[in-house]
């Protein structure tokens, strides 16, 4: 069964919130760059360091996220005296769920931040 995106984000631990914050910081910086070169013709490369940075830190913290996510529940097998296998698996999957958002958010970032650091480059040596 395909959940979603609200059940995921929140199955996924308390590293989902800044997870989508560092997407969102993302976005918002291409989209302010887009903006400067297609309505005000204005090139320069401040902030675009910013997009590839956010999506290394998202995919970062996602990894962590699960890190931390699979000592907890290994913590707890110990602690019990008997658990089923199923829970152990489920506790598996669910830890997976934060390191999968922060790769997404690199996997959009980088595209994002190489097409626009060469064509802001391409602008601004006058290669038109």
């Amino acid at each position: 069964m395909i959940m979603n995106f609200l059940e995921f984000h929140k199955a996924g631990g308390p590293f989902m919130g800044v997870i989508t914050l560092m997407g969102l910081l993302m976005l918002v910086v291409a989209g302010i760059k887009i903006y400067q070169m297609a309505v005000q013709k204005h090139y320069n490369l401040k902030l675009v360091s910013l997009i590839r940075m956010a999506g290394l830190f998202a995919a970062a913290l996602g990894v962590l996220s699960q890190i931390i996510g699979i000592v907890q529940a290994l913590e707890a097998i110990r602690a019990a005296a008997d658990i089923s296998p199923e829970m152990v698996m489920g506790g598996a999957v669910v830890s997976f769920y934060s390191t999968i958002w922060g790769l997404i958010v690199l996997v959009v970032s980088l595209p994002i931040y190489y097409v626009l650091k060469e064509f802001i480059k391409l602008k601004m040596t006058g290669n038109n």
